[in-house]
């Protein structure tokens, strides 16, 4: 037993005032002067001893009542029955249910139920229960008890989530919860033994601590599914494709369905091949202002609906405008930029040329963002000026070409200049692309880049503050891209125009192009989807603050708690919508498509693993282990009902007292 609010206690001090007040009524105040009591007949004892007796039972109910008030506050209770002291040989028994998205198939949570109330109905009656939940992370549900009623609540109120589950994670979090634990723990593993959840080292599934694994199987054999497992946006093309594929499935016929900011605007069939792959691709969707919620989902969906679709984010491109510098107001020497540029009617750009000394009279600012032809046309007037403007925010692409041989230093960044390559003339040697950083949002999906030839090409000396998008194949920098201060310069150490390679006359050259540009501008800076598990913040989708709501339309919750300040995680799959200085922004949250591989782990493998976790020593079990967690049983309510009765009974004393008191008094 314990108390809740012990400082009540100091009330039971109170008990000196009825004492006191005893003490002085216990004198009879009808005191008579007499000159000798030797001719009076002695009274009876027993009346005398039965008007004591009444005092100090009087006296104890006065007290009693005290007593009683202050335990009341000080609010007593049960840390547990007697049950909650385990017995010599009993077991800590850990049931873990897998909760990840594939449990969502068919009947595979109903199964998972069935097991783990088999589970708990088997447990031997002197043996501690846990439930735990695994997904993303594992969730201790049920402490160790010795009631089964509290986990079956807690299993009947549980569902699966849209996570995936690595079992490797999986026996870590094992590991944490059966550390320190003093009897032998038996774990009941409920799950779907999917292959793709087995971690990339089979050792992961050893646990660190001695304890005896069983494995219960909630699939079945065979069991087939279909999934959209990706969907791009390319706004150089404005085309969105989709990819779909099916995992141990017979040949099928099925409806692509898109759907733009809730209504249905398209469909395709598909003709799926046996566990085979199809992809598809919508254009010419009329978006409307600012983000767009585009939603691909199958018709008719699977046993698996919740992998039968996926969400992207698409904005339709504000127009904006591009200065062109060139030396000739005509441009021809950034023809072919020029025309990349126009060619992008996805980004509804517009080209603005213009001289570098004919540029001072322009508001740099009001440009999404500049082009050099050539960084040798630059006076250092020109440079500073642009320099002013990419520190500002701005950005900046420029090319080292022809003009820019016999400088010292990079106009505006001030890189080195370590010479000019020659390699020879169109059709001589050449060199190719050797490296690209591929995560790089500029250069997604530009893999024939690697086609181009380069004939000539400026090296300079990189910072250490740069990154280094693409290598030649000798190791000098191609692209780079820099920091400066609040904006960004991209350097390309070729020209723009035909003399120096043969890149602009390649396919690839406006998907670079335009990668490019909407780097510079900051539209590839916006966060429009996220992994199921992250966090969101306002400043991922370029907002100071805002607030944040989850795909049902609730606020969601920060978590400032953990240090992390605006950020909230990601539970659900869906669109997070922020809203915040005057603007609504989206982020699409997927499922990992990897949950859609319902593939069963091979029978020797589970065997192994079986075998990885046979108990390696025997584990005593400590005498008189109390269940920790356990709710404490509030025994105040019986206390106050005991306080009253021991005030009614006090009351019908006092008035026999007092009949007393008056009696002497007469």
């Amino acid at each position: 037993m314990t108390l809740l609010a012990p400082l009540f206690l100091l009330g039971v001090l109170a008990v000196g005032l009825p004492m006191w007040l005893h003490r002085l009524s216990s004198e009879n105040p009808n005191k008579q002067k007499f000159s000798s009591v030797m001719f009076l007949e002695p009274g009876e004892p027993r009346r005398v001893l039965a008007k004591r007796l009444q005092y100090l039972l009087l006296l104890a109910f006065r007290i009693g009542v005290l007593v009683l008030l202050a335990f009341a506050f000080a609010r007593p209770a049960l840390l547990g029955a007697p049950e909650a002291i385990v017995e010599d040989s009993a077991r800590l028994n850990l049931i873990i249910m897998d909760t990840s998205a594939s449990m969502r198939h068919g009947q595979r949570w109903p199964r998972a139920r069935d097991i783990a109330e088999g589970i708990i109905d088997d447990v031997p009656s002197g043996d501690l229960m846990q439930l735990l939940a695994v997904g993303r992370t594992a969730r201790v549900l049920v402490d160790p008890t010795l009631e089964a009623s509290g986990l079956r609540q807690s299993l009947n109120a549980l569902n699966p989530d849209y996570s995936h589950l690595d079992y490797g994670e999986l026996m870590n979090a094992v590991d944490l919860t059966a550390r320190g634990v003093e009897l032998p723990v038996v774990v009941h593993l409920v799950t779907d033994l999917q292959q793709s959840s087995m971690p990339t080292r089979f050792a992961e599934l050893a646990a660190q601590v001695p304890l005896e694994l069983n494995i219960y199987d909630a699939a079945r054999p065979g069991e087939s599914n279909w999934g959209v497992q990706s969907v791009s946006w390319t706004p150089a093309t404005q085309q969105i494709a989709v990819s779909v594929r099916g995992y141990g499935t017979p040949p099928a016929e099925k409806d692509l369905v898109l759907e733009l900011n809730g209504e249905r605007v398209a469909q395709q069939p598909l003709s799926i091949t046996a566990d085979g792959t199809v992809t598809a691709e919508f254009g010419g969707l009329d978006l409307g202002e600012g983000a767009n919620r585009v939603r691909m989902y199958l018709d008719p969906g699977d046993a698996l609906a919740v992998d039968d679709q996926r969400f992207v984010v698409v904005k339709r491109p504000e127009p904006r405008t591009v200065l062109l510098l060139t030396q000739d107001p005509t441009g021809r020497d950034a023809l072919f930029l020029t025309a990349a540029m126009e060619t992008m009617t996805a980004q509804a750009t517009t080209v603005e040329r213009s001289t570098p000394a004919a540029s001072s009279d322009l508001d740099l600012r009001a440009y999404a963002f500049i082009a050099v032809a050539d960084a040798g046309i630059l006076s250092d007037a020109d440079a500073e000026r642009l320099r002013e403007y990419v520190a500002a925010g701005g950005g900046l692409l420029m090319a080292l070409g022809q003009r820019s041989a016999g400088s010292s230093a990079v106009p505006v960044t001030g890189h080195a200049f370590l010479g000019t390559a020659q390699l020879g003339a169109t059709g001589g040697a050449f060199t190719t692309v050797g490296t690209m950083d591929s995560s790089h949002p500029a250069l997604a999906g530009i893999d024939e880049l690697r086609a181009a030839k380069f004939y000539r090409y400026t090296e300079i000396q990189p910072v250490p503050a740069d990154q280094v998008l693409v290598q030649l194949e000798r190791g000098q920098p191609l692209l780079i891209d820099h920091r400066l201060e609040q904006g960004r310069v991209i350097l390309f150490t070729s020209s723009l125009d035909r003399q120096w390679n043969d890149l602009p006359v390649l396919p690839v050259f406006v998907p670079l192009v335009s990668g490019l540009a909407s780097h510079l501008a900051g539209e590839l800076s916006v966060q429009t989807e996220a992994r199921l598990g992250a966090t969101l913040s306002p400043r991922a989708v370029g907002l100071a603050s805002g607030q944040i709501f989850d795909p049902q339309g609730n606020a969601a919750l920060g978590i400032a708690a953990a240090g992390l300040g605006d950020e909230v995680l990601l539970e659900s799959i869906g669109f997070y919508e922020i809203l915040g200085s005057g603007r609504t922004e989206l982020v699409a949250v997927n499922m990992d498509p990897i949950e859609s591989d319902l593939r069963l782990i091979e029978p020797n493998a589970l065997e192994r693993w079986r075998n990885l976790n046979v108990p390696l020593a025997e584990v005593a079990a400590a005498e008189n282990v109390t269940v920790e967690g356990a709710e404490p049983t509030p025994l105040w309510p019986w206390v106050l009902g005991l306080l009253i009765a021991v005030v009614f009974v006090e009351s019908w004393i006092g008035n026999w007292h007092l009949r007393v008191r008056r009696g002497i008094a007469a």
